[in-house]
C-alpha cells in the first residue's frame, strides 16, 4: 500500500447514490482511483485516518465529475470555426485540441465523448491522456464520422455510400480504437454543401449499422436534422440520436414534428442529445451583441423559431424520452468550459427539476454511453471522479458554473488556477 494512491476526501455535502439529495458531512474513501466507501465522518474507521492521505474540501457541494457527451475537440467554438479548421495543419489542430481538453477538465468535465474528430488526431490524444502525458478528461472517441461525398462534415469524415461501404468504414473505426460509432444520417448546418433537410442514408443502411454495433458490443450515434432521417433513426433503433430535429423537406417550411415518433423513442429507450444548450449559449451571446453564425443556405429561408424548438423538446421530455446533457463542444459559442449549460437549458427551458438536470450531466449520460456501471455516481466501486461547487446547484442550477471549487480525477486533485478560467 502506498499512501499516495489511498485517499479520503471530506465534504459538507456529497450527492447521494440516487443523485436526488445530499449526504451531509461524509467522507469518500479511495484506493487506486476507485471509491471503496462513502461513510459519515463520525463512522470512519480510525485506521483509515492513519494510513490514508486526508483531503478536507470544506463547505461545498460535491457531485460526480461531469460527463460531456458531444464534443469536437479540434474546433474553436467561434463563428469562424469552419474556416479556421481549413486554415490549420494537424500540428495546430492538436495544439488547439489539447488546450480544449484541458479547459474542459478545469470546468469539471472528467469524461468526454468525442463525436467526430480526424482519426490521426483523436486516437493519438486519447493515448496521451490515458498514459498521463497531460491532464485531461477520459476520452471516448468515434474518430471520423461516417458521411457521404460533400455530406455533413465530409472534410474530416469517412466517405461511404452503400451499406457495404458503411459497414466496412465502421469496422475500420472499431479496429482503430473507436468506443462507439457516429453516422451522419442527414446533412448539417455546419457544412454548406450538406442539406439538413435531406437524409443521407436509407433505412436499410441505418438498420444494418445498428445491428453491426450491437454485434460488436458498442452503440451507434446518428446526427439527424431532417424529418425523414429522424424518423428513420427512431424506427431503426439508433441508440443515441444527435440533435433529433425535424426540418421539412420543403424549403418553404421549417419543422414538421410528428409526436408519435416521440413516443416511439421513449418505448425503444433511445437517448436524445438535443444540443439545446448550444442554442441557449447562442441566444445569450446574441443578446450581448455577439455576431451570429450564418445559417446553412439550405435552411435560411424557413427556420423554426427558438420557441418552436423548445416546445418540441418539452413534448419529447413529457413523453418520457431520456434527454442527455450534450453541448456540441467546438461549434459556435459551445466553448469547452460550458458543459453545465445543458443543465441550465434543461431547467430553464424544459422545466426539469434541478436534480434531474444534474443527473443529465452525470448518471443519465453515463447510462447513454453504457458506462453507468462504473461512472456517473458517488458510489462504491465507481471511478473517483468528482467536482465541487461553492453554492448548492439543487437550489439554483446556475450554481453549476464554469469555475468549480475542486476537481478530482481518478482520485487525484487537479490544481485549478481560477484566474485562467473565463
Amino acid at each position: 500500500m502506498t499512501i499516495s494512491k489511498h485517499k479520503i476526501f471530506f465534504a459538507s455535502h456529497i450527492a447521494n447514490e440516487k443523485m436526488d439529495g445530499w449526504l451531509e458531512n461524509h467522507a469518500i474513501v479511495i484506493e487506486k482511483g476507485i471509491i471503496i466507501d462513502v461513510v459519515p465522518e463520525t463512522k470512519l474507521a480510525s485506521d483509515y485516518k492513519e494510513k490514508y492521505k486526508l483531503f478536507h474540501l470544506g463547505n461545498c457541494y460535491l457531485i460526480p465529475g461531469l460527463i460531456e457527451t458531444h464534443a469536437h475537440v479540434q474546433f474553436s467554438a467561434t463563428t469562424e470555426a469552419y474556416d479556421i479548421f481549413f486554415s490549420e495543419n494537424l500540428k495546430q489542430q492538436k495544439k488547439r485540441a489539447i488546450s480544449n481538453l484541458k479547459t474542459a477538465l478545469l470546468s469539471g468535465v472528467t469524461t468526454i465523448r468525442d463525436l467526430g474528430t480526424p482519426n490521426e488526431l483523436i486516437f493519438a490524444l486519447k493515448k496521451e491522456v490515458d498514459q498521463g502525458y497531460f491532464d485531461g478528461p477520459e476520452i471516448f472517441p468515434t474518430g471520423t464520422p461516417i458521411t457521404t461525398d460533400k455530406g455533413h462534415c465530409w472534410f474530416f469524415g469517412t466517405v461511404a455510400h452503400s451499406t457495404k461501404e458503411v459497414l466496412k468504414a465502421m469496422e475500420n473505426q472499431i479496429n482503430r480504437g473507436a468506443t462507439h460509432l457516429k453516422i451522419m444520417a442527414s446533412g448539417g448546418n455546419f457544412t454548406p454543401s450538406a442539406n439538413p433537410r435531406k437524409a443521407q442514408y436509407s433505412a436499410k443502411t441505418i438498420g444494418e449499422a445498428v445491428k453491426f454495433c450491437e454485434s460488436n458490443g458498442t452503440y451507434l450515434c446518428a446526427h439527424t436534422l431532417s424529418k425523414e432521417s429522424t424518423k428513420i433513426c427512431i424506427e431503426q433503433g439508433v441508440n443515441n440520436i444527435i440533435h433529433g430535429r425535424w426540418f421539412d423537406s420543403s424549403p418553404e417550411k421549417s419543422y414538421s414534428f410528428d409526436r408519435k415518433y416521440s413516443k416511439l423513442m421513449s418505448d425503444k429507450g433511445i437517448f436524445l442529445d438535443s444540443t439545446l444548450s448550444k442554442d441557449l449559449l447562442e441566444y445569450e451571446a446574441e443578446k450581448r451583441g455577439h455576431k451570429k453564425r450564418n445559417p446553412n443556405p439550405n435552411v435560411a429561408k424557413a427556420q423554426p423559431t427558438l420557441q418552436e424548438i423548445i416546445e418540441i423538446f418539452r413534448i419529447i421530455n413529457e413523453d418520457g424520452v431520456e434527454l442527455i446533457g450534450a453541448l456540441d463542444m467546438g461549434m459556435s459559442q459551445a466553448f469547452f468550459n460550458k458543459s453545465v449549460a445543458s443543465a441550465w437549458a434543461h431547467v430553464e427551458w424544459l422545466g426539469f427539476n434541478h436534480w434531474k438536470a444534474i443527473r443529465s450531466l452525470t448518471t443519465t449520460n453515463a447510462k447513454a454511453m453504457k458506462i453507468d456501471n462504473y461512472k456517473g455516481k458517488i458510489k462504491k466501486a465507481y471511478v473517483a471522479d468528482f467536482t465541487t461547487y461553492d453554492k448548492d446547484p439543487s437550489i439554483n442550477i446556475r450554481n453549476l458554473n464554469f469555475n468549480p471549487k475542486d476537481i478530482i480525477l481518478k482520485g487525484n486533485p487537479i490544481k485549478i488556477d481560477h484566474k485562467t478560467i473565463i
